[in-house]
């Protein structure tokens, strides 16, 4: 149920196209998107630390909330009032970066890694079921009002938070302390904690033998610390930088050719402001390390990425695959329904429809990754590799397809494509947490955010490839069936030729993010 709320983006990627329509204004498309985008990404880590420091329950209850907020904006926003539904997608965005972070880090509390593999299994191929099902609700429901590919959440919300109160609440943990940024945690906070013992200590996967049990941050005890108390372990500068920093990366890469051509200051000043605060977020965190100068200013903060996590190759390396995953994924997803819609001049409904074609393979890859991980949970190199190979070879013939425009070598690439993403969708998150098992809500919300960060630089790449290639800008109304439809055959003809050789571009361009992960 929860895992369903994170089809959002790629629901409405056809359910804003109705909405724009209806009020005909083309351009306003990317800042709807743009505004659930910024939210969901840049919040990814405050809801880690959110996690750890006011309990798992407290945190997936509010992710609910926001979102049932959000949902509500969006379906009652009036067609003359369109800041109430960009504030909706915004909040929408909120909630569902909690719901993407939290229930991960859930997952993965009190079990080993095998019990993880098997437990994340499930829920990695409901999200690649969400994924494929999304774009075919989003049309099937605007064909009906756009409002209730918004409203339908609303119910599953009120659902999820009374399953949660009354199931899960006994079994979920508390507020952790022990990722503290200083060797004296908050006083508060540890009364009535009890000492792990020895047999919690984990090794990385590649050298450890015997049961293999991740070490928690804290028992499941539930700690009567202070709510201010708890507000004060926040990393404050480290969440504003982080969100900022990357709030404006996303904005820039969203608006590149999409909105604003790359020249303009639009694009430029937010570029280089985020990467100026990302650089100074970095240097934040490494000053929050323990026994740094802002450590000892502020002692009883906990850093938001734990300075350990930056000197790791593994994790800079789990962090890039996780990228190039969101990378390949987001180009399906999108220009796949691009194609159908210029190319072959396919209604929402219909064009969202071939995208199942998508999710056979998601469901093959994750059970292939399934069935490596519950054998050897520690092995997770050779479903990493082999999603990689697959990945790369599926997007790369993705691309000679959709130019030939034969139709089943089109579907048969789409469905390999999802192999290969099926295939790495666990095992990253899986070793990061295995390196790193004293620092789970981190090491979740950092992996979290790799999928759609490399998502969003993918779709901006290739759509500024596809606007030059073709000349036919994202704001453009011939984007629409609606508007193809109403050219004379020869003018039509043009376009989708245009069209065709500009997606068939953009998918070449994206290609080398697939290789080099070998």
């Amino acid at each position: 149920m929860l895992r369903l709320l994170l089809r959002e983006s790629v629901q409405l990627s056809t359910a804003d196209s109705i909405y724009r329509l209806s009020r005909g204004e083309v351009s306003q498309l990317n800042w709807i998107i743009s505004a659930f985008n910024l939210t969901s990404a840049a919040f990814i880590p405050f809801w880690g630390q959110a996690a750890d420091i006011f309990g798992r329950h407290t945190a997936i209850q509010a992710a609910l909330v926001i979102m049932m907020v959000g949902s509500a904006l969006c379906t009652a926003a009036p067609k003359s009032t369109f800041a109430v539904l960009l504030l909706g997608r915004a909040i929408q965005g909120l909630g569902c970066a909690g719901l993407n972070v939290v229930v991960r880090v859930i997952l993965l509390d009190r079990v080993s890694l095998r019990e993880n593999a098997k437990n994340w299994s499930i829920f990695s191929f409901t999200a690649g079921m969400s994924y494929g099902v999304g774009p075919v609700v989003g049309g099937a429901l605007t064909n009906v009002n756009w409002r209730w590919c918004f409203a339908v959440n609303l119910p599953i919300c009120v659902a999820a938070l009374a399953l949660i109160y009354i199931i899960l609440r006994p079994e979920l943990l508390g507020p952790q302390t022990q990722e503290h940024s200083s060797n004296s945690p908050l006083p508060e906070a540890t009364a009535g904690r009890s000492r792990p013992d020895s047999s919690d200590h984990f090794e990385p996967p590649s050298v450890r033998s015997g049961p293999v049990r991740p070490c928690m941050s804290s028992l499941p005890t539930r700690l009567s610390t202070p709510i201010i108390s708890r507000i004060a372990s926040i990393d404050i500068g480290g969440q504003l930088l982080f969100l900022f920093g990357l709030g404006l990366l996303i904005l820039s890469l969203t608006w590149a050719g999409a909105t604003y051509g790359w020249a303009t200051a639009a694009v430029l000043v937010p570029l280089f402001a985020g990467l100026v605060l990302v650089a100074a977020f970095v240097g934040y965190e490494r000053f929050m390390a323990p026994g740094r100068l802002f450590s000892r200013m502020w002692p009883h903060q906990k850093p938001m990425l734990t300075w350990t996590l930056f000197g790791s190759k593994d994790i800079g390396l789990l962090f890039y695959i996780n990228f190039a995953t969101g990378a390949a994924m987001y180009s399906v997803l999108y220009f796949c329904n691009l194609y159908f819609t210029m190319v072959k001049l396919y209604g929402p409904t219909y064009a969202g429809t071939q995208l199942l074609f998508y999710t056979p393979g998601l469901g093959i890859g994750v059970y292939l990754s399934m069935y490596f991980l519950n054998g050897w949970p520690r092995s997770t190199f050779v479903p990493l590799m082999l999603g990689s190979i697959v990945e790369a070879v599926g997007v790369g013939i993705l691309a000679w397809a959709l130019w030939n425009g034969h139709l089943p070598a089109i579907f048969g690439m789409m469905a390999l494509t999802g192999v290969g993403t099926g295939l790495r969708l666990m095992p990253a998150s899986l070793h990061a947490v295995g390196l790193f098992p004293q620092h789970v809500a981190t090491v979740v919300s950092l992996m979290a955010v790799a999928l759609p960060l490399g998502g969003t630089l993918a779709i901006t790449v290739m759509a500024a490839v596809f606007n030059n290639t073709s000349g036919i800008a994202s704001s453009s109304p011939l984007r629409t069936v609606k508007t193809l439809n109403e050219l004379p055959p020869d003018a039509l003809a043009d376009v989708v030729n245009r069209a065709r050789m500009g997606i068939v571009w953009a998918y070449v361009a994206i290609t080398p993010f697939m290789i080099t992960v070998w």
